[in-house]
């Protein structure tokens, strides 16, 4: 039986890795064709925070618009917000993505994840968008650095303030 059960919602442009991230995070796995997330997949996954387990259940959105969300924001109680750092675009719309959210769910623990990291030729870095007053973490799906982290840190976050 879980302690707590916390919705989380991932949000950000179109092929920017939010389905890769949660596929690498639930399953182990990574695979880089790029599939077009349809509406919204839930995904649930069970973790211990010190003494607590937690099941986060993971709101994969799909990155088209953001009019479609806001129904999907309901009973968040955070979020990552994710930016390809290959693409300075996907960056320059987080903070309508975080506006949208708060506007629904109020003000979340919100961590944004500079996906991408393994690949070269990068836009932007997470000192820009720590400059932008973001918390900020750089991930990879496809080598699965600091996605567990990302996770574990914003249920942390979510459970203990």
């Amino acid at each position: 039986m879980a302690d707590y059960i916390r919705k989380i919602v991932m949000l950000g442009n179109p092929a920017v890795g939010k389905t890769s991230l949660v596929r690498k995070y639930v399953d182990n796995m990574f695979d880089d064709k790029y599939l077009s997330t349809i509406g919204a997949k839930p995904v649930n996954k069970k973790l211990k925070i010190g003494d607590d387990t937690v099941v986060l259940m993971i709101w994969d959105l799909a990155g088209q618009t953001f009019a479609l969300h806001p129904a999907y924001y309901s009973g968040a109680k955070g979020a990552l917000l994710v930016c390809d750092m290959t693409r300075k675009e996907t960056a320059d719309s987080l903070e309508e993505w975080k506006s949208t959210l708060f506007s629904k769910a109020g003000e979340v623990p919100v961590i944004v994840l500079g996906n991408k990291s393994d690949l070269p030729n990068h836009e932007f870095g997470p000192a820009d968008l720590e400059a932008k007053g973001f918390d900020t973490l750089s991930t990879s799906a496809k080598t699965g650095d600091n996605v567990e982290k990302a996770f574990t840190t914003l249920a942390e976050r979510i459970i203990h303030g």
